[in-house]
């Protein structure tokens, strides 16, 4: 008996002990998970650790232990990556660290660290250029930041940099292609001289030497007339007017080689070159390299996306610049659709509905359980029934009135195709018999219900075009065919248009109405047709059904469109036989005051000079050009605005010198104002000039980016207006309209820009 307590005692105590460390357990867990929920992941995971460590054989604490170290690392990388792409690279750094410490070797750790060491280095390749812009380096900026972009391709603020100082220079000639030392202006006069003697001209004049490939003529004779050109522009002009092609080797040297294939194999430098692309197909890509720079074939890879291509620097800096130019994201617009079924029912039935039969049945006789032919002899009033309908008066009427509402959100691409369906799939059964026999039915689906098919396609000017297709259909009566199959009857309406709407403009589409009316009558001949008191002795019923489909449609643009810089989609590519990038023409032209500096300047060279012959090259520093008179502006706008007006204001523009164009921001305050529209004015299209113009407004900053190009190259001077713009006035308040940055491109220089007006007005 002792033993059997004693026994007993031990199994209670076993299984307070369990029940004690099950509860402790889950204590651990529950305090584990609370510290992963604010955020404290190491404590967690050390919590789970010290639990194993207390209860070894716990496989629960074991399994929460694995995935909450892994649930830790995944949200810390998350929270990294959230900090690197807004710019906190110390945050994020400080976050990699506690993900490195938590799960040591983690390949996306180490991989987010180093794109971390990555912007470091293109930040300060930033910097370095922002510092050479400040110092007016803009060509050497331009060569740090290609530096930079090979780094960091889409890197917004390297490429915003990138777009601005090309912008302000017009310049065409990739950073990266080495650029001859010598940018002073050259001077050339000879008349049917050797080759030797023009090269020595030029190396006396500029410092630049000269290696000739063994098969080089140098009496190859050579007249060329140039004034105050630049050196590059005029080797480029000697060589290629005989059939030479040029290698820079260093910021001095010069390599010359017949411009033959076999020469281009022997001298010209290849590089490899592979495009990753984000957006574009790889196919299409390469079809734009090959068209458009003639190149050997290039290597595809779709699976990849990328191309690689081998050709020389010069046509690999281009093959660059179009790549950018292509392979730009698609918009991406949200379409709010609202979809209203307006269903209307009036049903009347009014009147006096009076039997309309009399039924007479033959009775048995009493006793008998039936009629039989003797009984009918003896038949009587008293053995025949009676059957008549009571008489009904009808009072009755009904209104219905019933709205049938979807109201779905589609987030597509520009071009893309986007479908939604509503409703029903019907199964239709169709059953086929053999000639043994055999019976076989297959199962075909037809939808039922709502269909909305939408393709939009969004411009670079925020204008949404969608092509739309809308189908409403409904299950009507089932139809069963001689064989046994069944079919139904589908009522439908449908709708097909295309739309241009603005940004947020809503579009309402209706007037699809079924109308179905019903009229019937329940009338005693002859009285019933009377004209008025026939409505006594009849009784009407009228049916009324009106159904309408109301579709409302608002686009709210997510991407814009690109907008791609005037600078960068304009490139000059030399000739056939010397493509590269290149500056345009114009672009370093000196003016008239230094023209005559470096003739006063040559001419004192020539006195001093014991021997001077006749065409020798003379270099002389570019004398700074006197400021040309700075173009005004000015704004214009009505007197008086009161708050829910829409008002244009003008920005006027007046220029002694000949202007191509004039890149501009205009500042506003968007919590007064709102932007409706934006268009050209009419300076830039004097006598009939072809012109561009782009603009983007961006709420959120405040800033109206507008781009206007003459497409000629004699520019426009006098007065006209620039920009117009349209605004409503939001709030009563003072507002200020100012320009926040401006760059005018001249023909021959780009001239100053003079005093920035700021438009001040008091709404009411």
């Amino acid at each position: 008996m002792r033993e059997s307590m004693e026994g007993a005692t031990r199994w209670v105590v076993m299984a307070v002990a369990v029940l004690l460390a099950g509860c402790a357990q889950q204590q651990i867990r529950d305090e584990a998970n609370l510290r992963l929920r604010e955020g404290s992941y190491e404590a967690a995971v050390s919590t789970l650790e010290q639990g194993v460590a207390q209860y070894p054989d716990s496989t629960a604490l074991r399994s929460q232990l694995i995935s909450a170290r892994a649930e830790a690392s995944t949200r810390l990388i998350t929270q990294a990556a959230q900090e690197r792409a807004q710019g906190n690279a110390a945050q994020a750094t400080a976050v990699l660290e506690r993900a490195s410490r938590m799960e040591p070797g983690n390949e996306r750790v180490m991989a987010l660290q180093l794109a971390l060491a990555e912007d470091r280095r293109v930040q300060a390749r930033l910097e370095a250029a922002r510092a050479q812009v400040a110092a007016g380096q803009k060509e050497q900026a331009l060569r740090t930041l290609d530096a930079a972009l090979r780094e960091a391709p889409r890197q917004p603020e390297l490429v915003a940099l990138q777009r601005q100082i090309e912008s302000d220079l017009r310049l065409g000639a990739p950073a990266a292609r080495l650029a001859l030392a010598e940018t002073r202006p050259i001077t050339l006069d000879f008349r049917n001289a050797p080759l030797s003697t023009v090269l020595d001209a030029i190396t006396r004049g500029s410092g630049v030497n000269f290696i000739l490939d063994r098969d080089v003529r140098q009496d190859a004779r050579v007249t060329v007339f140039i004034r105050q050109a630049r050196v590059e522009d005029a080797i480029d002009l000697v060589t290629s007017a005989h059939q030479l092609a040029r290698r820079t080797v260093d910021a001095q040297t010069v390599l010359l080689y017949p411009n033959t294939p076999e020469k281009q194999r022997e001298h010209q430098e290849q590089v490899i070159r592979v495009f990753h692309l984000a957006h574009a197909e790889a196919k299409a890509t390469a079809n734009l390299l090959r068209s458009m720079l003639r190149i050997k074939e290039p290597f595809v890879d779709e699976r990849a996306n990328l191309i690689a291509l081998r050709e020389s620097p010069d046509i690999i800096a281009l093959a660059e610049r179009l790549v950018g130019l292509h392979d730009v994201g698609e918009a991406e617009v949200l379409l709010d659709v609202e979809i209203l079924e307006v269903k209307t029912t009036r049903l009347t039935e009014l009147g006096i509905n009076f039997p309309n039969s009399v039924l007479f049945t033959p009775l048995p006789a009493g006793g008998a359980t039936g009629l039989t032919v003797d009984s009918l002899r003896s038949i009587n009033s008293g053995r025949v029934g009676v059957s008549v309908a009571g008489l009904l008066v009808n009072l009755r009427r009904e209104v219905g009135d019933s709205n049938t509402l979807a109201n779905p959100r589609i987030r597509t691409k520009s071009r893309e195709k986007a479908r939604i369906l509503i409703g029903d799939k019907l199964p239709v059964i169709t059953a086929t018999s053999s000639s043994t026999g055999f019976v076989a039915e297959s199962v075909n689906y037809l939808d039922v219900g709502l269909k909305l098919d939408v393709e939009p396609l969004v411009s670079p000017d925020d204008d949404v075009t969608i092509k739309l297709g809308l189908e409403v259909s409904t299950l009507g009566t089932a139809v069963q065919s001689a064989g046994g199959s069944i079919a139904y009857q589908i009522g439908t309406r449908n709708a097909n248009t295309v739309l241009r709407l603005r940004d947020g403009e809503t579009q309402l589409l209706a007037g699809l109405i079924s109308n179905d009316d019903r009229s019937s009558a329940n009338r005693i001949p002859g009285l019933g047709d009377l004209p008025i008191a026939g409505r006594l002795f009849a009784s009407q019923k009228d049916d009324v059904q009106r159904t309408e489909l109301v579709l409302a449609i608002t686009p709210h643009i997510l991407r814009p469109a690109p907008r791609p810089d005037l600078s960068m989609a304009e490139m000059w590519v030399g000739s056939e036989q010397a493509t590269r990038l290149r500056a345009p023409p114009g672009r370093g032209a000196v003016s008239e005051p230094a023209v005559a500096a470096a003739q006063a300047v040559s001419a004192v060279a020539s006195a001093a000079a014991p021997t001077a012959r006749a065409g020798a090259a003379t270099a002389v520093p570019a004398a700074e050009a006197p400021s040309a008179q700075p173009m005004q502006l000015a704004w214009t706008s009505p007197a008086r605005v009161n708050a829910g007006d829409e008002f244009v204001v003008s920005l006027d523009l007046a220029a002694a010198t000949a202007l191509r164009g004039v890149p501009l921001e205009v500042a506003f305050p968007s919590q007064m104002l709102d932007v409706l529209e934006v268009t050209e004015g009419d300076f830039f299209r004097q006598s009939g000039g072809a012109t561009s113009f782009t603009h983007a407004v961006n709420p959120a900053t405040g800033r109206i980016s507008v781009g206007v190009l003459r497409s000629d190259a004699t520019g426009a001077t006098g007065r006209g207006s620039l920009v117009k713009l349209k605004l409503r006035a939001k709030n009563p308040g003072p507002i200020e309209l100012g320009i926040a940055n401006l760059r005018p491109i001249g023909v021959g220089g780009n001239p100053a820009s003079g005093e920035r007006p700021v438009l001040r007005l008091d709404v009411q």
